[in-house]
């Protein structure tokens, strides 16, 4: 899978805000396209990106879980906070902590 390809892909179907086939894309992504996708599906925001960013929250991969807790903090509704909150709450990673930290924070400036 060549990933500025697919990242291309991403972009052009979250300008469209098409979550489905940013969706698809996902399940045979690598962690590098899949921070773009969930970033893209933050953007989009419906009821199928919020679920599909819940299920990377505990991805192996901890850039991953970084991201998708950003992208949820985006969505930014009151079960994506808890979420977020519950990830940082059990993250063993303490540099992926410290993103998640520093995320909740960010998102709570921007909300004042």
């Amino acid at each position: 899978m060549n990933d500025q390809k697919e990242e291309a892909k991403i972009a052009k179907f979250a300008e469209k805000k098409k979550s489905g086939p940013i969706i698809k894309i996902m399940e045979k992504a690598d962690s590098e396209v899949l921070i773009a996708a969930l970033k893209a599906l933050s953007g989009i925001g419906d009821e199928d990106s919020a679920n599909k960013i819940t299920h990377y929250l505990d991805h192996p991969d901890a850039g991953v879980r970084v991201a998708a807790c950003q992208a949820a903090l985006v969505i930014d509704t009151d079960y994506m906070k808890t979420r977020v909150r519950h990830q940082l709450a059990v993250e063993q990673d303490t540099d992926a902590k410290k993103q998640i930290q520093e995320a909740l924070n960010q998102a709570k400036e921007t909300r004042m």
